[in-house]
C-alpha cells in the first residue's frame, strides 16, 4: 500500500504531499490545479522500478530534476524512498526517466532498520532465498554503480526481501487516462509477437495496441479466471458492451540475412504470431478500430479495474465518454476492487462524487506561491462543518450536489 508521497519540483507540484486512503482516494479540484500532475508523479514509482524505462537523453529535450519521497507499506514492514529523478517529456508528452538516484530506508519488526542506496530496478532480480548471491555478478547489472551494489550486498537479507516486494508493488502500478484512448480509428487491427513471446515482451507498444496486447496475454497466458470475470462484466450478462472478445492467432515467418566476416551470408528464419483481435457485437465481428470511442475507453478502464495484474491503479477522469447509467456501474466496480488494489482517481464530475464517501475525497488547489496543494476534505472543515455535512448526506442530499453548490470549493 502506498501510504504517502511528497512531490518536489515537478510541474505545478513545488512541494506537494498526499497521505493516501488505504483503498480509494478521489482527487477533486478546478482545471489547472494539478490533479493530473499528481497522478503522473506517482507513476514515477513504476518507472524507477523498470530498468527499461531509463532511456538516453533525446536531442533538444529539456530535462527536469524532481524529488520524490514516498512511504510504502509491505505487510507489517515499510519502505521509505527519497529519490532524485531526471526526466524529460517525449513527443507524446509522456515522462521518460533519464536517470534516478534512490535511497531506501527499510523498517521491519522489532525496530529493525536498514538503509540501501541502490535503485529499485536492482531489487527485481532478488529472489527470496538467495538475496545476496544474486548480487555477486556485476555484469547482470551494467546500469548499476559499484557503490550501489556494495550497499545492496551489505544490507541484511530481510531488508533486501522487503525491497524486492516493494519493487513488485511499484512495477505493478498502472495508469488509465481519458486521453489515452481517443480516436479508436487509429488503433491497429493486428499486432505481431515472437512465436515464443513472453508476458513482458512488448515495451514498444503504446496506447490502443498496448491494452489489446494486455488483454491477449491475460486471456492466453495469464489468469483465465480473471479474464473470464472481465468477459462476464462487459458481455451480454453484464454491461452489454460487446458479446464476446477473441484473439485469432496466425503463424507467419520472415527471413533475416546477415553478413559475417569473410563475406559469408547467413540466412535465418524467424517465426512470429500475427494476433488479430475481434469483438463480436450481435452477429458482426468487429476490429478494434470499428468500436466507438466510448466503448473502447470503457473496455480499457474495466480491464484495468478487474484484472489483478496491477497492484495500484491511477485513473484520470473515468467519466469521460461514459453515460451516467454505465458510469454508476463502473463506480461500484471501482469501490469493490479497491479492496484488492489501491485506486487513486481524479474527477471533474459531481455525479462521481455522489457515489463516494467524504473520507475518500481530497481537494486539490493551486497557489502561485506554494503550487499544488492537497488536503483531505475532512481537514478543510471545522468539526462542526464536517458534522453538518454528514447530517446533510444522511438526511437530504449527496456529496456531488454539495460540491456543485460550492460546499467543497470551485469545481470548474
Amino acid at each position: 500500500m502506498l501510504e504517502r508521497i511528497v512531490i518536489e519540483n515537478y510541474r505545478s507540484c513545488l512541494r506537494t504531499s498526499l497521505d493516501f486512503h488505504p483503498a480509494l482516494s478521489v482527487l477533486i479540484g478546478p482545471n489547472g490545479s494539478g490533479k493530473t500532475n499528481i497522478l503522473q508523479a506517482i507513476l514515477f514509482l513504476q518507472k524507477i522500478a523498470d530498468e527499461q524505462s531509463h532511456r538516453p537523453f533525446e536531442v533538444d529535450a529539456v530535462t527536469a530534476n524532481s524529488r520524490i519521497k514516498a512511504s510504502i507499506r509491505i505487510g507489517q514492514r515499510q519502505s521509505r524512498l527519497s529519490a532524485s529523478v531526471d526526466s524529460y517529456a517525449d513527443s507524446g508528452n509522456n515522462d521518460v526517466v533519464k536517470a534516478s538516484k534512490q535511497k531506501w530506508v527499510v523498517t521491519g519488526r522489532r525496530s529493525q532498520k536498514a538503509t540501501i542506496d541502490a535503485p529499485l530496478s536492482l531489487a527485481r532480480y532478488i529472489t527470496p532465498n538467495r538475496a545476496r548471491q544474486n548480487l555477486r555478478r556485476h555484469y547482470y547489472f551494467p546500469q548499476v554503480s559499484e557503490s550501489a551494489l556494495r550497499s545492496a550486498r551489505a544490507a541484511p537479507r530481510w531488508a533486501l526481501n522487503v525491497l524486492r516486494k516493494t519493487a513488485e508493488f511499484c512495477s505493478g502500478i498502472t495508469y488509465y487516462g481519458a486521453s489515452q484512448f481517443t480516436n479508436p480509428a487509429a488503433c491497429p487491427v493486428s499486432f505481431d509477437m515472437e512465436r515464443e513471446g513472453t508476458r513482458r515482451g512488448f515495451p514498444h507498444l503504446r496506447g490502443h495496441a498496448r491494452i489489446l496486447y494486455s488483454m491477449y496475454v491475460a486471456q492466453k497466458a495469464g489468469d483465465e479466471k480473471q479474464f473470464a470475470e472481465f468477459d462476464r462484466v462487459v458481455g451480454p450478462k453484464g454491461l452489454k458492451l460487446v458479446d464476446a472478445i477473441s484473439f485469432r492467432e496466425v503463424t507467419t515467418s520472415t527471413v533475416d540475412h546477415s553478413v559475417r566476416i569473410g563475406g559469408k551470408v547467413v540466412r535465418r528464419r524467424k517465426h512470429q504470431l500475427l494476433i488479430v483481435p475481434q469483438f463480436r457485437v450481435g452477429k458482426q465481428k468487429l476490429s478494434p478500430n470499428q468500436l466507438s470511442e466510448g466503448t473502447f475507453k470503457t473496455l480499457a478502464l474495466l480491464f484495468y479495474i478487474i484484472t489483478a495484474d496491477s497492484t495500484a491503479l491511477l485513473i484520470e477522469e473515468p467519466e469521460v465518454c461514459v453515460h451516467h447509467g454505465l458510469l454508476s456501474s463502473i463506480l461500484e466496480l471501482i469501490k469493490s476492487y479497491s479492496r484488492d488494489k489501491q485506486i487513486v482517481l481524479s474527477t471533474h464530475s459531481d455525479y462521481v462524487l455522489d457515489h463516494i464517501k467524504p473520507e475518500n475525497v481530497f481537494r486539490v488547489t493551486r497557489d502561485r506561491q506554494i503550487g499544488t496543494n492537497v488536503r483531505q476534505i475532512r481537514n478543510t472543515m471545522t468539526a462542526a462543518e464536517f458534522d453538518a455535512l454528514r447530517v446533510y448526506l444522511d438526511d437530504s442530499g449527496n456529496l456531488g450536489e454539495y460540491w456543485r453548490e460550492g460546499g467543497l470549493g470551485d469545481r470548474a
